[in-house]
């Protein structure tokens, strides 16, 4: 099980529905890990100077009433678990996290997740940001209507690894993912997605005549040696027997979003690779798409040997 030692949670200064000091407070205690609050916010005008200490005062105040709470309703004392703030005002926030969670050394960073219009998808700009470059695995909370201890989590895989470093990333999402699922005592989805890679152009294709029993002895083997390689690594990546594996006919930026909404999904869990001999992070396509397109809260992990363009 994936225990975190060094947790960062990060604010916006505003207060929020959702419950990401809850997490944050809750996996510290759990895993006896260090956690630190790190408020970011715009700094004022400089002809407003003269309300500088009161503006930084109600930012603490804000977060530190929230706090309050959480460890009156969930008995988690401060001597327990201590949870110190800082705050960094300035013009580029997702800069200031990078950099804290480089200079610390931080394992998680948990967030709200910047709001959307109603109904709205994907992400917004500080947090595609930290999608991009922070070298961390990164929480994005959304509120849900499900109770702490009933949430729905899911996982994004794809077992067709190409290089050591891609296996390496899927078999940390498997664990992490049930990691989280046993902390809100519920059963894993595992999603991946599976399609003959010519298939759709073989089909439509009028200038290419290929038997139908061929064509679908081709899909079904694809198939099979797909889910192969997918039961191969769940495996080795000796996570339990509580699992539900959804293995899906399709394209992953079609799919992937379709089922967790059909899945009722809270928490979905997946891989963001870098491109092998660049420095800095480069989301992929299909991975740009599905954030794009989910409306849950988001666990998103990098390879372990990215490094982030920010010092």
């Amino acid at each position: 099980m994936k225990k975190f030692k060094n947790i960062l949670y990060v604010s916006q200064g505003q207060s929020s529905e959702s419950d990401s000091i809850r997490q944050a407070l809750r996996l510290s205690s759990n895993n006896n890990a260090m956690l630190n609050g790190l408020i970011v916010s715009p700094p004022l005008p400089g002809h407003m100077e003269q309300y500088q200490q009161l503006y930084r005062g109600s930012l603490f105040k804000s977060i530190e009433q929230q706090i309050s709470s959480v460890r009156q309703s969930d008995s988690i004392t401060e001597s327990q678990t201590p949870f110190p703030l800082q705050l960094a005002c300035d013009d580029h926030p997702a800069v200031s996290i990078i950099r804290a969670v480089n200079h610390n050394d931080y394992d998680l960073v948990i967030k709200d997740a910047e709001p959307i219009e109603k109904d709205g998808e994907g992400f917004k700009a500080i947090d595609m940001t930290l999608l991009r470059k922070c070298p961390c695995p990164v929480w994005l909370n959304r509120t849900t209507h499900h109770k702490q201890g009933r949430r729905r989590v899911a996982v994004a895989i794809d077992p067709t690894a190409n290089n050591d470093e891609h296996h390496r990333l899927s078999l940390r999402l498997l664990q992490l993912a049930q990691s989280i699922a046993d902390s809100c005592h519920t059963r894993l989805e595992v999603i991946s997605c599976w399609e003959y890679p010519l298939e759709r152009y073989l089909h439509n294709n009028v200038w290419i005549k290929i038997e139908d029993d061929e064509l679908n002895k081709q899909i079904a083997l694809a198939q099979k040696h797909h889910r192969e390689a997918l039961d191969q690594l769940i495996k080795e990546s000796q996570i339990s027997d509580n699992i539900q594996v959804n293995h899906i006919h399709g394209l992953a930026d079609e799919k992937i979003a379709v089922c967790v909404d059909k899945q009722d999904i809270d928490i979905l869990v997946m891989g963001t690779l870098a491109r092998t001999g660049i420095p800095g992070f480069i989301i992929g396509n299909t991975a740009e798409n599905i954030l794009q397109t989910v409306k849950c809260s988001l666990v998103a992990l990098k390879p372990a040997e990215f490094v982030s363009p920010i010092i």
